[in-house]
């Protein structure tokens, strides 16, 4: 069997889920770890990666490297994708792709043309829950839908800003709740639901405003074809992560929510909704997250569909494209705001 040698690239809060996941596909394994900081060095000793360097250069340099994942500041991806492209690496990034759209469709242009394979990560639209929840929409057991309605809290301290040299800042994060925290919430319902239009938002700085300049709560309206959407994402609350997803349809409803485990806690509607809803609810997760709870476990199967990818030319599940479409929704809900 071949052996395929991975190189993550920034040593943050989500590296380890990325070691953890391409440590579980047979074939695949991290090779190099790469931080411009100091820890480069005991994240790769702490994780059981052979080699570290600061200079990510070094890495889409050798030959030997089949593929990157991109875990840095916002600012920062774009640039280092097109990097890694250039150098002829499959790519692996974090949300989002970039903060500009004309940029996002050059990385996805180029990707195709190298014929390289370009995924962001969405791993909720792997969550088997989330994927029910999409095909019950697709085969109408839920009717028509009338309304979605999509809310995130979570609470974010004064020094997770204070502390880092880009959240909270519009340079390096490119806005704060809702380009990082809200992002998954926002790309669920597009899952679901399909391509979105802003119709208005409203974004403010309502508690932390003496160490962030965007945004730390912020509310919209949208729809998605005819159907209402209302999006509500905060890093202010007094509660350390909570999502919810409401779906409501002329035959039926359900809500859910992202935290881990992905739990359904209502469902009404026809018997076979009913049935495979029960079904969805006896489902047994056993997985443990290698991460941050709250990331979920699905960065395991989004990895192991961009592995299969690579190696068989398999399209991936979710397209850079779509990543493309999350963020001009991001972008036109900062626009409606006046918070770009």
């Amino acid at each position: 069997m071949r052996e395929f040698r991975h190189a993550v690239i920034g040593c943050g809060r989500v590296a380890s889920n990325h070691v953890d996941g391409f440590g579980a596909v047979p074939g695949w394994s991290v090779a190099v770890a790469c931080d411009r900081e100091a820890h480069a060095d005991t994240f790769a000793k702490t994780h059981g990666i052979p080699e570290w360097t600061r200079d990510h250069t070094t890495v889409l340099a050798d030959p030997t490297v089949t593929s990157v994942s991109v875990t840095v500041d916002h600012a920062q991806h774009g640039e280092l994708v097109r990097q890694a492209l250039d150098a002829g690496k499959h790519v692996l990034v974090e949300k989002p792709l970039c903060l500009d759209e004309p940029e996002a469709h050059t990385l996805t242009a180029l990707a195709a043309e190298r014929g390289l394979v370009l995924s962001v990560v969405a791993q909720h639209r792997y969550d088997p829950l989330v994927l029910a929840v999409r095909d019950w929409v697709a085969e109408g057991l839920l009717g028509d839908l009338l309304y979605v309605s999509a809310r995130l809290q979570a609470r974010r301290p004064e020094d997770y800003y204070a502390d880092s040299y880009w959240r909270g800042t519009r340079a390096g994060e490119g806005g704060s709740a809702l380009i990082n925290q809200g992002y998954h919430c926002l790309d669920t319902v597009r899952w679901i639901c399909g391509d979105l239009t802003v119709h208005a938002a409203t974004a403010g700085t309502r508690v932390l405003t003496g160490v962030m300049e965007t945004e730390d709560t912020l509310g919209a309206l949208l729809s998605a074809g005819p159907v209402s959407v209302t999006l509500n994402v905060t890093v202010a609350s007094s509660v350390d992560w909570r999502t919810r997803v409401e779906l409501v349809g002329s035959l039926g409803s359900v809500v859910f929510d992202l935290d881990h485990p992905g739990t359904l806690h209502h469902r009404s509607g026809p018997g076979e909704l009913l049935r495979r809803a029960d079904q969805e609810r006896a489902r047994s997760l056993a997985e443990e997250p290698p991460g941050i709870a709250y990331y979920g476990v699905s960065h395991r199967r989004q990895i192991a569909d961009f592995c299969r990818s690579v190696t068989d030319g398999t399209p991936m599940l979710s397209a850079p494209e779509d990543a493309v479409g999350t963020l001009r929704t991001i972008n036109d809900l900062y626009d409606a705001a006046g918070a770009r």
